[in-house]
């Protein structure tokens, strides 16, 4: 019993010690190190009902994945306050609400679906910045890429102006890097002239 009193100490440590977007991998780990006095103190706040403590463990801990959500939604609302005349100058345009959202957002994955000319790019441009100049992330860790050369060039020139030294490149391209990195003898890479050989002595 001591030593899970003990316990709920320390998980009021880690949460109170939140300081910034809690990921799905980071919930599951609070979840797991605290599951054993979870277990213990389970439908047990009536038992225990001397020690404050524990009520106020079952209410967070028994639903923490709401917990969590509610302390991201704060979290991003608080970040979207304090960093709003940042969001304001991304390229001399201001983010909408949802694209200051994706921006502070900082999970494992994170879909953005949007139509032609919606702003896509701009929120990338907006997180890059955001993620160097607001999070300390050095350029040199941050992997953008597209599919195409002409979307690449098009990121690069405006990440260019906006002063930011990240690069982003095609997917190829970081393959065919990564293959010379590690192969003395590297693969040729094929255009259309190629192609077209192969196709007829496969023809054949």
């Amino acid at each position: 019993y001591l030593s899970n009193l003990h316990q709920i100490n320390l998980f009021f440590d880690t949460i109170q010690g939140f300081d910034d977007y809690i990921t799905w991998v980071q919930r599951d780990q609070v979840k797991t190190k605290f599951s054993k006095t979870g277990q213990f103190f389970k439908n047990k706040s009536n038992y225990y009902k001397k020690e404050e403590n524990v009520k106020k463990f079952n209410e967070i801990f028994q639903d923490f994945d709401n917990y969590i959500d509610g302390y991201n939604k704060n979290y991003v609302d608080s970040q979207k306050e304090k960093l709003c005349l940042y969001f304001d100058n991304i390229e001399g345009k201001k983010l909408d609400d949802q694209q200051r959202t994706a921006v502070i957002t900082d999970e494992y994955s994170n879909l953005i679906i949007a139509g032609a000319g919606s702003g896509k790019t701009l929120t990338i441009l907006g997180k890059i910045k955001y993620l160097i100049e607001k999070k300390n992330v050095k350029p040199e860790n941050i992997l953008l890429l597209s599919y195409t050369k002409k979307t690449v060039d098009e990121l690069n020139e405006r990440l260019k102006k906006i002063g930011l030294e990240a690069c982003a490149t095609t997917f190829h391209k970081l393959g065919y890097d990564t293959i010379k990195k590690f192969k003395t003898n590297v693969p040729a890479v094929t255009n259309e002239n190629t192609l077209s050989k192969v196709v007829k002595e496969v023809k054949k």
